[in-house]
């Protein structure tokens, strides 16, 4: 698979990175989420937040991505850890799943690890139902 072009908005990125700093003492497995987190944000093309395109996956983005194995639809919020424990509906970036879509584009194919048996997904993004940026709700 191409490896796609990822975008994130300056103002996610600073949020991001001041969350990375702040992760001393989390489980290593954390950690080791934080250390790919850190290698996507060093790897993506930054933009003005009030220039996102509705079609990109930001932070507090309320999505729905599809299995493309088993056709399934997933509907969520892309959250921060701190507010991704109030729900089922709401996905860590602190996660494959939230690593793997953030920047992405609707439309896009991802690939991300089953916790559950270690087998890589195929997911597709295929709607953004809600993003912050699309409605000027720049402080979320």
């Amino acid at each position: 698979m191409k490896t796609p072009a990822f975008y994130i908005t300056d103002y996610d990125k600073k949020r991001l990175q001041g969350l990375i700093r702040k992760a001393k003492n989390w489980p290593k497995s954390d950690m080791e989420l934080l250390g790919k987190l850190k290698a996507k944000l060093d790897a993506t093309n930054v933009i003005p937040q009030k220039e996102a395109p509705p079609y990109l996956i930001t932070m507090n983005c309320q999505v729905c991505v599809t299995d493309l194995g088993n056709k399934r639809n997933m509907e969520f919020w892309l959250a921060y850890p701190e507010d991704a424990s109030f729900g089922n509906d709401k996905v860590s970036i602190v996660s494959d799943m939230g690593i793997a879509i953030l920047g992405s584009k609707t439309g896009a194919k991802v690939e991300v690890v089953n916790t559950n048996n270690n087998k890589k997904v195929q997911l597709r993004i295929s709607n953004i139902f809600y993003q912050p940026e699309a409605n000027q709700h720049y402080k979320l």
